[in-house]
């Protein structure tokens, strides 16, 4: 994406912070300037939000909120039981830099030995993975996938307990 359209997604992001929807609706509003528009929807509950970025150059998407993804939108299983705290989505439809990423951030209060246990098990085409250990902080990454259809899956918890978090992200080119 031209840099043009980069600060217009960066304005689109702006708005979408800044944009407080009435009561029980859904509500949309375009920004357009000499480089494109933008428009930014956003649902009643102020949770769930979609920017869209128009330019010569293609349509950027980013969609944020607590919506589950499917594990066929992640390229990987979501974690049984976990809560969704956020997840996103990013899209570009023209040009060198087409493609899409998607993510999603979960919690659960299963262990993280569990959880690793299940991503080591579930998760396909594994081409690299990563332990490591920082301070009160463990973390496991496991990176899947090929060119233009690249998985990572990052497990992190503090080493005295407490909640462990899953964050899946989904890249995938032309």
């Amino acid at each position: 994406m031209k840099t043009k359209a980069m600060v217009l997604c960066a304005l689109g992001l702006l708005a979408a912070a800044c944009f407080t929807p009435g009561c029980g609706r859904e509500e949309s509003k375009t920004f357009t300037t000499p480089e494109g528009k933008v428009t930014v929807t956003a649902k009643q509950s102020g949770a769930e939000g979609t920017v869209k970025v128009e330019t010569n150059e293609g349509t950027a998407t980013i969609k944020t909120g607590p919506q589950a993804l499917s594990g066929a939108d992640l390229g990987a299983p979501a974690y049984p039981g976990a809560q969704v705290i956020s997840s996103g989505h990013f899209g570009e439809t023209k040009g060198s830099g087409a493609g899409s990423a998607s993510t999603v951030l979960m919690s659960t209060n299963d262990p993280f030995d569990k959880v690793v246990a299940f991503y080591r098990t579930n998760l396909k085409d594994v081409q690299q993975t990563m332990n490591q250990t920082a301070g009160d902080q463990k973390m496991v990454m496991f990176m899947a996938g090929k060119k233009d259809d690249m998985r990572n899956v990052q497990i992190v918890a503090p080493s005295s307990g407490g909640p462990t978090n899953i964050q899946i992200t989904k890249v995938t080119g032309k």
